[in-house]
């Protein structure tokens, strides 16, 4: 009796899909979450409300954890993985062009966030009463950059050949 078990299929582009559909949707709620707390308007709620949100909270939380644990390994996902010199042509200009969609959609991130500092200007001393929303976002940032070129390929490669 052979004790290995048969080497599970790779997920297709629906479920690679359905994972960063979860990632992003866990990423955005908490992002959402965490803007209510810093702009002050978690805190005017009515206490009712607050335990709802912060459950969403935890949800949004297990979705992006949920995202990570799989973007964290690309080879599971079917995706290209390590270095340039292990990939083909084509997994290589893969890889550059999920690296520079997220590099383009992080900048115009910082962009609009400092255009809008700079246009409502910012009250540090407002922070210090809302620091964990500030942790908050870092937190979301430290789930976003490592994991968002991964998301991006696996949103967009196509499916394997099926081997005969």
């Amino acid at each position: 009796m052979n004790a290995l078990t048969a080497p599970r299929p790779l997920p297709t582009q629906t479920r690679r899909r359905h994972i960063v559909t979860v990632y992003a949707a866990g990423l955005l709620t908490a992002g959402t979450i965490f803007l209510l707390r810093l702009i002050g308007t978690f805190d005017a709620t009515p206490p009712g409300l607050r335990a709802p949100l912060l459950i969403l909270l935890l949800l949004a939380a297990a979705a992006s954890l949920y995202g990570v644990l799989h973007l964290a390994f690309p080879a599971r996902l079917g995706l290209p993985q390590g270095h340039t010199r292990d990939l083909d042509e084509r997994q290589v200009l893969r890889v550059a062009q999920a690296n520079s969609a997220a590099y383009r959609a992080l900048a115009l991130t910082v962009l609009i966030a400092a255009e809008l500092v700079v246009l409502f200007g910012i009250n540090t001393s407002a922070l210090h009463d809302r620091i964990d929303a500030v942790q908050g976002f870092m937190l979301l940032v430290l789930l976003t950059l490592p994991f968002l070129p991964t998301a991006i390929l696996a949103w967009t490669e196509p499916d394997a050949d099926p081997q005969d």
